[in-house]
């Protein structure tokens, strides 16, 4: 992906947040952010509008003129900071949104990591991230089923009446209304607070053993290498579980790569974005998946969405096959090889 650029498509997680606010404007969708940036949708086809001059705040990379240690530890101070003012006075589903996002770019970025701090320390730092995560899984689960069948309606809109589902689209509504309310009337949030409080001070001294590329290519490589033996797994049974486990080792590489971005030369950005492109059709694959349990336990006799959800995920899944086996066709020592050399050309770069 190229941070700076004007006009992308966005990732989920920028589509997930845009979709809590729910801006409507005739048959397309506008959601706008406050920093005047805004995603459209129509129909499937997303597209992200930034103002010109504008980057993200807080950027999650890596720093030429910065050690690996002390990168390390400012991104962890970073993102918890962004993790604490998202449950201050946030739309709700937003804030937890946002919190989990958070959550999984930490642990990609400890798991980069788990040789140089140690297994004792990555082990205590990736629960307590966990714990925070599950405090908000119900209320996420909840919406992406919600979003699933929206998204699922609007794929078959042309085979499907009107108003599709009614009863099904009630059960989800009402389920996200009684989520939402069981977490924040509760004390998940506090305890939410506390945990990352907590957490922020133990990764404020975090010590990194190693120093440059030797502290990167150990976790890198086994993002890299774990990534494509879950996607081996996948090939020899499809299922919903291996395809779950593929998307999170996909989601860590990708992050990974995010802290290497202005190392990228133009054909990594290219093998980057499709990396980005496979997240984001697993994670969609997924959410059906959580929308088909939840149809199965609700309703008897459901066979018509059921069909649809087969025939969705089938497409997604075929085509993340085919980015899978491009994306995987390199030998995991290779593919640090590379990246090293990108590493100390942009090092060496004034």
């Amino acid at each position: 992906m190229c941070f700076n650029s004007a006009c992308r498509s966005p990732d989920r997680d920028e589509i997930f947040a845009a979709r809590s606010q729910n801006l409507r404007c005739g048959r397309s969708r506008i959601y706008g952010f406050d920093n005047g940036a805004r995603i459209t949708d129509s129909y499937g086809r997303w597209e992200i509008q930034r103002p010109a001059g504008r980057s993200r705040i807080m950027g999650f990379r890596f720093k030429k003129k910065e050690s690996v240690a002390k990168a390390v530890r400012r991104l962890c101070c970073e993102r918890l900071d962004v993790a604490l003012k998202n449950l201050e006075g946030q739309t709700r589903f937003e804030a937890v949104h946002n919190v989990r996002r958070e959550i999984k770019k930490l642990r990609a970025l400890l798991r980069l990591m788990r040789q140089e701090v140690g297994k004792n320390v990555y082990r205590k730092r990736t629960k307590a991230l966990r714990e925070v995560a599950k405090l908000l899984t119900a209320l996420r689960d909840a919406r992406v089923k919600m979003d699933a069948f929206n998204s699922l309606t609007t794929q078959f809109r042309r085979k499907l009446p009107a108003q599709p589902f009614p009863a099904i689209q009630g059960a989800l509504h009402k389920n996200c209304l009684e989520q939402e309310n069981k977490l924040f009337k509760g004390r998940s949030i506090a305890s939410a607070r506390k945990i990352l409080r907590d957490l922020k001070q133990r990764l404020e001294n975090l010590k990194v053993e190693s120093a440059g590329w030797t502290a990167i290519c150990p976790g890198l490589k086994a993002s890299y290498y774990r990534g494509r033996e879950v996607f081996r797994a996948v090939r020899r049974e499809a299922s919903p579980e291996n395809f779950h486990q593929w998307r999170k080792r996909v989601k860590d590489l990708w992050f990974q790569l995010r802290l290497l971005g202005p190392a990228w030369p133009r054909e990594l950005r290219a093998e980057a974005r499709e990396l980005e492109i496979l997240g984001e059709i697993l994670g969609d694959d997924h959410d059906l998946f959580l929308l088909r349990q939840f149809v199965e336990e609700q309703y008897q006799g459901a066979e018509q969405i059921e069909r649809l959800i087969s025939l969705r995920q089938e497409k997604l899944r075929s085509r993340a096959m085919r980015l899978g086996a491009r994306f995987y066709s390199e030998k995991p020592s290779r593919f640090c090889s590379r990246i090293e050399n990108y590493w100390k050309i942009w090092k060496k770069e004034t």
